[in-house]
């Protein structure tokens, strides 16, 4: 079976939304979050659970559930690769720019390196020490890891087990439950990582957007495909674009409650401000994006790990650009910066995906 070239190009959007937002330039003032409470790294993660149940059921059709697994496994492998690359690169060359001097964005993302280097260098390959920008791959491969047996189980006994423990564990995650487990681990080990070394995303609240895209790539999503919700979504997006952007002074504070659209805990209304623009997506922008056979966004949603990396690295090097705290880039260097990096990635887009068909297993990129 073909892959879908919506499907890829979709997520070659998500990559360079995640770039603008990224990239220490005024373009990320507009690229953050523009349809309300969602970024671009929901949207990634959720497609990526999509993309590799979609490639499952049909490997196992045609090789097994066994092949299925290992291919799962070789594809964590190596987003854990990518990640140490990205690890040495920033323990290297990243942290002597920012030794050097006057380089404070960099200076603050390895702040804990530079602190405790010992413990970061230990730290860092065993998943554990995340630095800003280096937070994801780390999620990506545990919850890949964990993958082939969630979709075993699922073809044995469905969804509804997984769904429950999944809400359990996002409950938790909303109660602070993950600095709860830190303190305990640093009780029991004396290691000194903070919690905000662990990384931004709470794992134990992302996985539920992990077994939504599960879920969705297993099902197509059937449940959520009749029109009427189709357009009650519209109208729910349309209230949370107004509100994140304080459009015709539609604005409300939650004070005590902020946590409910909180990112890294991915809060209550973050959830349903990202079900309801899922579904207007999936009704809305995926068949603009079949018709337009977008291939430059296609190709970099089908080398999405090489690209991703790449993108790592020019925002990593254009921190280095930026000397003081209060200075910004100015436009020349501000276009040089976007240039650099979108080229890379197109490079790397083109060449990881020259001499790759189309038809695949959907687990690539």
């Amino acid at each position: 079976m073909s892959r879908r070239i919506e499907i890829d190009a979709l997520r070659g959007l998500m990559l360079v939304t995640m770039t603008l937002t990224h990239l220490p330039t005024r373009l990320r003032l507009y690229s953050d979050q523009p349809f309300g409470f969602v970024s671009a790294a929901e949207g990634f993660v959720f497609l990526s659970a999509f993309v590799v149940a979609a490639g499952w059921s049909r490997q196992v059709a045609t090789r097994g559930a066994h092949h299925a697994g290992q291919r799962l496994r070789a594809r964590a492998l190596r987003v854990y690769g990518h990640h140490l690359a990205l690890l040495a690169f920033a323990f290297t060359v990243a942290a002597t720019l920012a030794a050097a001097g006057g380089r404070p964005g960099l200076r603050n993302l390895l702040g804990f390196y530079f602190e405790f280097p010992g413990v970061a260098l230990l730290s860092g390959p065993l998943l554990l020490y995340q630095p800003p920008l280096l937070d994801i791959l780390p999620m990506y491969v545990v919850f890949l890891a964990l993958t082939p047996a969630l979709l075993k189980w699922t073809e044995r006994r469905g969804f509804g087990a997984l769904w429950v423990a999944s809400a359990a564990l996002w409950l938790f995650a909303q109660c602070d439950g993950r600095a709860l487990l830190h303190s305990g681990l640093r009780e029991l080990t004396g290691v000194p990582l903070p919690l905000d070394a662990l990384g931004a995303f709470d794992l134990l609240a992302w996985q539920l957007l992990w077994l939504a895209g599960l879920w969705a790539g297993a099902t197509r999503g059937e449940r959520f495909q009749k029109p009427a919700l189709f357009w009650v979504s519209v109208l729910a997006v349309a209230g949370f674009a107004f509100w994140r952007h304080k459009l015709a002074g539609f604005t409300f504070d939650l004070g005590a409650r902020a946590a409910l659209l909180d990112k890294w805990h991915l809060g209550a209304l973050r959830v349903v401000n990202f079900v309801t623009l899922a579904i207007v997506m999936a009704r809305g922008a995926l068949p603009l994006l079949r018709a337009a056979r977008a291939d430059v966004l296609s190709r970099l949603g089908r080398a999405s790990l090489p690209v991703f990396t790449v993108h790592v690295l020019g925002c990593l090097v254009s921190l280095a650009l930026v000397n003081d705290e209060v200075t910004a880039l100015s436009v020349s260097e501000e276009a040089a910066v976007l240039i650099a990096t979108f080229g890379a990635m197109a490079l790397v887009a083109w060449r990881a995906t020259l001499a790759r068909p189309v038809a695949g297993l959907g687990v690539r990129g």
